[in-house]
């Protein structure tokens, strides 16, 4: 599979390269093309785009006007509407104009990259069967238990070992994964079909 090409607007400078980063954690060889404007992204020689993420409130223009523009320049590019927006009418409006899923600027980056894995189709091209970490039964009873929401603490009493031997599990659980984050252990152990 080719590596996957996300085009993000954004105007603001540092929230483009956060969401640049949210992609490029979760797909390492993901080409990211970020714009300030509709104007810049339209106006962009660009290959099509496998998704898009757009704001809602650009200057010039709004999300929801913005969306029938960038589906007649890339009609099979789904959009992912971010936005600071919390009203249900923004939401329900941008997908009406044709976006697949709006995620809050609020929301942990899981949920942006849930969003943007639905619309990719679910492709998981990042962890290929071989290159899968190898963890021990142990370690994936920790980590189910994890992803279950137990503390450290729970988890020692579930499984009947202390909780230094549960942090320690834990510790070696996020270094397999390449992540410092449990949530994004979980996430990742389930993607790349560990759990």
């Amino acid at each position: 599979m080719h590596p996957i090409s996300v085009l993000a607007i954004d105007d603001h400078e540092l929230f483009r390269t956060g969401l640049e980063l949210i992609v490029r954690q979760r797909w390492a060889q993901a080409h990211v093309a970020t714009f300030a404007s509709l104007g810049h992204a339209l106006d962009a020689r660009l290959v099509k785009p496998d998704a898009i993420l757009l704001d809602l409130h650009l200057d010039g223009i709004n999300g929801q006007d913005a969306i029938p523009l960038l589906k007649l320049r890339w009609p099979e590019a789904p959009i992912v509407v971010v936005t600071s927006e919390r009203s249900r009418q923004a939401s329900r409006l941008a997908r009406e104009a044709g976006a697949v899923d709006v995620v809050m600027k609020s929301d942990p980056p899981e949920r942006l990259v849930t969003a943007l894995q639905a619309a990719l189709g679910a492709r998981n091209e990042d962890l290929p069967q071989a290159d899968r970490p190898t963890l021990s039964r142990r370690q994936i009873e920790v980590l189910r238990l994890l992803g279950s929401g137990h503390s450290n603490k729970a988890i020692a009493n579930l499984l009947g070992i202390s909780e230094f031997t549960v942090r320690g599990h834990v510790q070696q659980i996020l270094r397999a994964l390449d992540t410092s984050s449990r949530a994004q252990a979980v996430y990742l152990a389930q993607q790349s079909g560990i759990l």
